[in-house]
């Protein structure tokens, strides 16, 4: 009886463990069909993201080449804006093919420093406008007003020689303020009120030779006194009355020479001028070595009224 017990144990034993392997041959069958089913997922991601890549390539690949079809593209539209102007530079023919200047290249004369000057705006010249503005008080300061101009020339006729007065004024200086050179003759006005006569004056040597004349011997005279001229006091460099470059008193045969002269005067001088006043011209033949052969041989006086 425990002999049937124990087989009968033993065989329920038997069938147990036999039910145990099948179940276990089972999971492990279905494990391996898990187990490629896994794989081909990891194959089927790794694909995915390949071809993903390749994707991302290649459009990375179509935004270059756009990109550089787009420059490339504005390239060829600067191009010829840039071709357009480099013509527009270069251009310097005109019709008949000949050469246009523009206003770059044409050209200029150069202007001296005193012509500069002289060109400034309200600077005097002998003009009929620029004389009328004052050589004087840019160096005097204080007041400087116009007193008289006159504008009717009048020529003393030597024959080979003529001076003639084209136009003339009379300034007034009141507390001049602006420091001048002690030693400079246009001082004189500095510490005093006073005038300036200046004189636009043209010297025509008609003859065949040069003439020696001193245009500075030309004096103003009334009232029993005399007042010697100056060819370079309140006068612009420009403007100074000379013969030629070498020598102021030298006048080349056939010339024309035109400049300013002028006088200084105090209150004193102008009060006792100013009645009859004459200016007297010197005759030619006081300066020459050879006599010339002239009108007359003594000085001309000239009316040279000096007020209203």
């Amino acid at each position: 009886m425990k002999k049937l017990l124990m087989v009968g144990m033993m065989s329920a034993m038997l069938v147990g463990l036999a039910a145990c392997g099948s179940d276990a041959d089972s999971k492990s069958a279905e494990s391996d069909k898990a187990t490629p089913k896994t794989e081909e997922k990891e194959v089927a991601k790794k694909a995915e993201t390949t071809k993903q890549d390749v994707n991302s390539d290649t459009d990375a690949n179509k935004q270059t080449e756009e990109k550089q079809d787009k420059e490339s593209t504005t390239a060829k539209e600067d191009t010829p804006t840039t071709e357009k102007a480099e013509e527009k530079t270069s251009e310097p023919t005109a019709q008949n093919g000949t050469t246009k200047e523009t206003p770059d290249t044409a050209k200029t004369e150069e202007k001296t420093p005193e012509q500069k000057q002289a060109a400034a705006a309200g600077a005097f010249s002998l003009t009929p406008a620029g004389f009328k503005q004052s050589a004087v008080a840019p160096k005097t300061g204080g007041t400087v007003s116009l007193v008289y101009l006159n504008t009717t020339p009048e020529t003393a006729d030597f024959g080979p020689l003529k001076v003639t007065v084209k136009q003339y004024k009379l300034e007034s200086v009141t507390g001049a303020n602006k420091k001048m050179d002690p030693y400079s003759p246009e001082s004189y006005l500095a510490n005093q009120d006073g005038f300036v006569v200046t004189a636009d004056v043209v010297i025509e040597n008609t003859s065949a030779s040069n003439i020696n004349y001193l245009a500075e011997r030309i004096q103003i005279n009334g009232g029993g006194i005399s007042k010697g001229s100056s060819l370079e006091n309140f006068v612009p460099t420009a403007y100074q009355l000379s013969g030629s470059a070498t020598s102021h008193n030298i006048f080349p045969a056939k010339s024309k020479r035109e400049g300013a002269i002028t006088y200084m005067l105090n209150k004193d001088n102008y009060y006792t001028l100013v009645h009859l006043t004459k200016l007297v011209v010197p005759n030619p033949n006081d300066f020459a070595d050879k006599a010339l052969q002239v009108k007359t041989t003594k000085a001309i006086d000239l009316d040279f009224r000096i007020t209203e």
